[in-house]
């Protein structure tokens, strides 16, 4: 039961994947990855590749995690089969099966075994990948959001250093080179800005959802790990995991925006703020009193996505558990 509710969620998360405004965000993240690469700043680059690779890492470890968990969903009907069978069709004689979910077909599954167990091994394949795709990109999207506001912060350390580029290159004044770069700054710090508030506005709903679901699997998932056959524990157990490990890649990613967010302004005074023209200092001002507000991502309008929220569902999920012990 927890599967299908998973596959029907994520439906509708494809639908919003594929909606107008969400390809606007994508091409803006396109056009902002090949700034970075345009720019040849090493710093920019390495920093980017560096957090490329972590993503590789976080998406290469959520699919062994989902494939592991799914695959025990794919094998234990065949392990049930053969150990435990469920006894015999009173119509066709035929030994009845167990299957991977509870599912119709239009014909006799019982009779037509093999079949059945194709569509349902397909199926539940295709609904898997969509799952762990979509997972993946968009964790990937939230750790590009960590990207730029990283490259801002490095931009903020390093100001004289890239004010003297400026200088150098526009053939500026020391004041013209500082008022430039800070333009772009601000005007860098304000598109993540509104990158983040578009991107929740179109899945915060669908986290508000997922919350709500996600909360009632683990808790449907640890009644059935009392009350299921040994060797479907195990099943459930690793289906536990696998969610378990989803939500905290997701909500950490989230929570990191938040931190990077706030982090903008410890940098400003990571670097020679104290050299710095007084217009300058002004406009750094603004900068530091607007980052003091953290970007954040929203399950709806009750709570922000960040790791203490996710603390929320397993406290409630261990509550959960010892009223079931105690019955």
């Amino acid at each position: 039961m927890g599967i299908v509710i998973e596959y029907l969620s994520n439906a509708y998360k494809v639908l919003l994947f594929k909606s107008k405004a969400f390809k606007c965000l994508l091409k803006e993240i396109e056009e902002s990855e090949a700034k970075i690469f345009e720019s040849k700043d090493d710093k920019f680059i390495k920093m980017h590749l560096h957090n490329a690779a972590y993503s590789r890492k976080i998406v290469l470890f959520y699919s062994i995690m989902g494939t592991c968990g799914i695959s025990l969903y794919f094998i234990s009907p065949l392990v049930s089969n053969a150990l435990t069978p469920m006894g015999y069709n009173n119509e066709t004689g035929l030994q009845k099966h167990y299957f991977i979910v509870s599912s119709w077909f239009p014909f006799d599954p019982d009779r037509y075994y093999l079949p059945a167990y194709l569509i349902q091994f397909l199926g539940c394949l295709i609904g898997y990948s969509y799952i762990v795709h979509c997972g993946a990109f968009y964790i990937n999207i939230l750790n590009f959001i960590r990207t730029r506001l990283q490259i801002l912060q490095i931009v903020l350390i390093n100001l004289s250093e890239y004010s003297q580029r400026y200088k150098f290159n526009y053939k500026l004044s020391e004041e013209q080179s500082y008022f430039v770069l800070l333009r772009e700054i601000v005007q860098e710090h304000h598109k993540v800005i509104s990158f983040v508030k578009r991107l929740n506005d179109i899945i915060s709903f669908f986290t508000l959802l997922n919350f709500v679901i996600s909360s009632f699997q683990l808790s449907l998932v640890a009644y059935q790990m009392f009350k299921l056959s040994v060797l479907l524990q195990i099943t459930v157990f690793s289906y536990f995991i696998t969610l378990s490990t989803q939500l905290f890649l997701t909500y950490q990613a989230a929570h990191m925006i938040m931190i990077e967010s706030t982090n903008i302004a410890s940098s400003i005074f990571v670097g020679d703020w104290d050299t710095y023209p007084l217009g300058t200092l002004r406009v750094l001002q603004m900068i530091c009193m607007r980052a003091q507000k953290p970007l954040k991502m929203t399950i709806g309008p009750i709570a922000e996505v960040k790791i203490t929220a996710l603390f929320q569902i397993f406290k409630a999920l261990y509550s959960y558990i010892c009223i079931i012990m105690k019955m």
